[in-house]
């Protein structure tokens, strides 16, 4: 999953927000020097991918796709999961998902526990209103792009709009079936320790 289902699930969850973005670059075990709200977030974040990686409609929509995207089917998956959940926001939450950036964006305030790479990225979410433009096609093909730059090589990343056209219904229909199963799964992992 990608930033916009992070937060949404901390926040189902009433767990951290900026523990769930901090699981992005926690590497390794986890600080204990750290807030135990940070640690339950990044701890929550991994068990997340871990989850949505394994499950078995995002594993075939990534199957689904062709050479040379299937190579990076778990990122444009994740791009357009956090795609679709903009798009069908209100089925899974109660305010509008621009009440729910904003909120995001007050959550997110820079700390000393953060990394510089969280730092920037929370700077660009808030500046870019990266959030919001997940909501449509446009916005997750210029985001793709983004994550292209962060590669030695360059990918197919950039090229994937038709891709995303071609394959949209069915990783919509894995999204609709994937995400009320994901969050039934948050809510039981917030409840352990």
């Amino acid at each position: 999953m990608n930033y916009l289902a992070h937060l949404h699930l901390a926040h189902i969850s009433n767990t951290s927000l900026p523990g769930a973005l901090l699981g992005e670059y926690a590497r390794g075990s986890i600080d204990p020097r750290l807030p135990c709200s940070l640690q339950l977030g990044i701890r929550l974040h991994r068990r997340i991918d871990s989850f949505t990686d394994a499950h078995p409609l995002h594993a075939e929509a990534v199957r689904a796709l062709p050479s040379p995207f299937r190579r990076y089917g778990g990122i444009i998956m994740d791009m357009m999961f956090d795609h679709f959940l903009a798009r069908h926001w209100a089925r899974y939450h109660d305010w509008p998902l621009e009440e729910f950036i904003a909120y995001s964006h007050r959550q997110l305030m820079p700390d000393k526990d953060w990394p510089d790479a969280m730092v920037t990225l929370v700077e660009r979410l808030k500046q870019h209103n990266l959030l919001a433009s997940y909501q449509s096609l446009d916005g997750i093909t210029l985001a793709l792009g983004r994550i292209d730059r962060r590669f030695r090589r360059p990918t197919p990343l950039p090229q994937c709009a038709p891709l995303l056209q071609q394959h949209y219904s069915a990783m919509e229909q894995a999204f609709l079936g994937f995400y009320p199963e994901l969050q039934s799964f948050v809510l039981d992992q917030s409840r352990q320790p």
